[in-house]
């Protein structure tokens, strides 16, 4: 079974798709009897060697992603021309009844759609045990010709977990690396979202044995699994998640293990949501509240058949969030059918407004082959144009010997032309850069209530002052950015970079401008102080707010310093992130900021403060204190 995925430093994900087929299967006696599993490709090895491995295979199934699928194309063609015989299916997202690899002559079935039931009836057809014609969701090919079975949603009976069923076991043992395991407590979405591939799928839930969930929990436990995702749709809709939360914290009391967890949180209760990550913060194991929006204009998001929370409630939530110290991020796609500059930009305004200062993750809209984003008659409908890029995936170390995945980024629609996709991505490149990085954010807080600035303003000046000064740090990354943008419109760029000076990872680009602008931290500042200054009267004031925002984000370059200021910034920036707005009080006093655990190596630095903490603000030195 081939499952690759890429590996994120010494990290990778169990196969895990494969892996519940297999275990599926291998439950009913005839396959059990006539059939012998020999493993898992999980990495991205070199396709001579996984060749290699093989001995004369009957059947080989692929699972495929968009970051596998080329991949797997060139290992499967590689198999089928060593070993003709060989039959070879294809599942998963990226396999739709009009994707290229059915008409090629190494692919013999397709599945579509949820694969157990129907991967297992499959193998049974080989041994006489199924007819082949009565197998729903499949493509078939007989005598050269293609053949599609019955469209129907075909559930399993029973869920069989591939690590109670031991098929992990000989890989946790015998490779050195750090798992990260998938953990399915319900599956189905009840949400038709256009551009997600669970769209087309719009399923009742179906709940999964609570006391196969909690084994699961023991499993990892006991294997020192690090870190735990969970795949439900909307983890927290249902009173039994508390439950499973507070089992997995027993288990990480008794020896550590899970270390962190991570879910796609229910939209819908929010209160529920709020709970299980509070637990999760109160014992390290959060790794960040999604609190996600996709659009904030409501003509986008009745194209793409979405709800939203009110924004009051966001408000209310955030505060929430920011009270307790958990770390709280929103996510924004740009690129949805309806959207425009304006409204992408005053949508980013709006969370901004609602208190969301330190992570505001956005992403282009992907074309997902099973979404109904991808129906043609739909994208005829909003006249969707896409860019082919390479496959972006952040935070890996890249390896031009590996093959190289694409992806299919909306760049053009009927509401938002070219021109204004690359205006739109520089403008939330900046706001994430400088905002929810820190880097300009208590400045553009302040200005906003003591100024009525808006931040979607001042953002915007701050980028047209870059083009004014393209030799300074802002105007070079401006450039920059802008050259990226129109290399993906031609179908030849990326939405990753790298940064030589701090290591060989792959960074977002928002991520790659705050790097750049870190690196020379002071020149950065000093340049920008030409920029600010328009906006204050009071010099003094100007000059110890600076010089507050300049020393609370964490750079590699210092372990923390005593300020001494005449205004209390740190209570009237703390009363704001816990939306209690009290006036800036002038007084003389000193604060001791501690960043004795920011890392000064610079490949250090970046993953732990940038990569690690993007969710949550923790770029943001927390370790103040008054010293007098």
């Amino acid at each position: 079974m081939v499952q690759p995925n890429s590996q994120y430093g010494n990290s990778v994900y169990f196969p895990y798709a494969a892996g519940s087929l297999i275990a599926y299967a291998f439950k009913n006696e005839s396959i059990g009897s006539e059939y012998s599993f020999k493993g898992f490709v999980y990495k991205k090895i070199d396709i001579d060697k996984v060749l290699a491995s093989m001995e004369e295979p009957y059947f080989v199934g692929f699972s495929c992603y968009v970051w596998n699928y080329e991949y797997n194309k060139v290992l499967a063609q590689k198999i089928k021309e060593k070993y003709p015989q060989c039959k070879i299916a294809f599942g998963g997202h990226q396999v739709a009844r009009e994707s290229d690899i059915l008409k090629t002559d190494y692919v013999d079935y397709c599945l579509f759609g949820e694969g157990e039931e129907i991967f297992k009836k499959l193998l049974l057809s080989f041994i006489g045990k199924e007819s082949i014609e009565n197998i729903p969701n499949i493509m078939y090919k007989k005598d050269g010709e293609m053949f599609f079975t019955e469209k129907m949603r075909v559930d399993i009976p029973e869920r069989i977990s591939p690590y109670l069923e031991g098929y992990f076991d000989e890989l946790v043992e015998k490779e050195e690396l750090a798992f990260s395991a998938i953990l399915e407590t319900n599956r189905g979405c009840p949400n038709k979202c256009a551009f997600c591939d669970w769209g087309n799928e719009k399923a009742k839930v179906r709940l999964y044995d609570i006391e196969t969930v909690r084994a699961e929990i023991d499993w990892m436990s006991e294997k020192k699994i690090e870190y735990c995702y969970c795949a439900d749709a909307n983890f927290g809709l249902f009173e039994r998640d508390e439950d499973i939360i507070e089992y997995m914290i027993e288990k990480h009391d008794e020896n550590g293990f899970p270390e962190k967890f991570q879910a796609t949180y229910s939209k819908n209760n929010s209160e529920t949501v709020f709970r299980i990550n509070k637990r999760l913060n109160d014992v390290g194991m959060c790794k960040g509240a999604t609190l996600s929006f996709q659009s904030l204009h409501q003509h986008v998001l009745d194209n793409i058949y979405r709800k939203n929370m009110p924004i009051e409630s966001f408000h209310e939530l955030m505060s929430l969030y920011n009270k307790n110290g958990i770390g709280a991020y929103s996510e924004i796609i740009l690129g949805l059918p309806g959207e425009t500059y304006e409204s992408f930009r005053d949508g980013m305004e709006q969370l901004l407004e609602g208190g969301q200062h330190m992570s505001i993750n956005f992403f282009n809209c992907e074309l997902l082959m099973n979404s109904i984003m991808n129906d043609p008659e739909y994208m005829k409908k909003y006249e969707i144009e896409y860019a082919v890029t390479e496959q972006h995936q952040y935070h890996v170390v890249p390896n031009r010997k590996d093959i190289t995945e694409f992806s299919r980024i909306v760049v053009s629609t009927s509401t938002m032309s070219k021109e204004m996709w690359i205006k739109s991505n520089i403008f939330a490149v900046f706001v994430r850069a400088f905002h929810n990085l820190g880097l300009l954010q208590c400045l553009a807080i302040y200005l906003y209530h003591e100024k009525k600035i808006k931040y979607s303003d001042f953002y915007s000046d701050l980028i047209l002052y870059a083009q004014e000064n393209p030799e300074s740090i802002c105007g070079k990354i401006h450039l920059w950015l802008e050259e990226k943008y129109k290399e993906v419109l031609g179908n030849s760029g990326s939405l990753t970079c790298t940064e030589d000076a701090y290591g060989e990872l792959t960074w977002p680009l928002d991520e790659g401008a705050f790097l750049k602008a870190m690196k020379d931290r002071d020149v950065f500042y000093e340049e920008t102080k030409e920029f600010l200054i328009k906006y204050f009267d009071d010099k003094e004031l100007f000059e110890n707010l600076l010089s507050y925002q300049k020393n609370i984000v964490k750079n590699p370059y210092s372990k923390g310093t005593v300020l001494s200021l005449n205004y209390d910034f740190y209570s009237y920036f703390s009363n704001i992130y816990s939306n209690t707005y009290k006036p800036l009080e002038k007084r003389k006093h000193s604060i001791k900021i501690d960043s004795s655990d920011t890392p000064s190596d610079l490949p250090e630095y970046a993953k732990r403060v940038v990569w690690y903490g993007r969710k949550g603000g923790q770029n943001i030195i927390k370790k103040i204190e008054y010293i007098d």
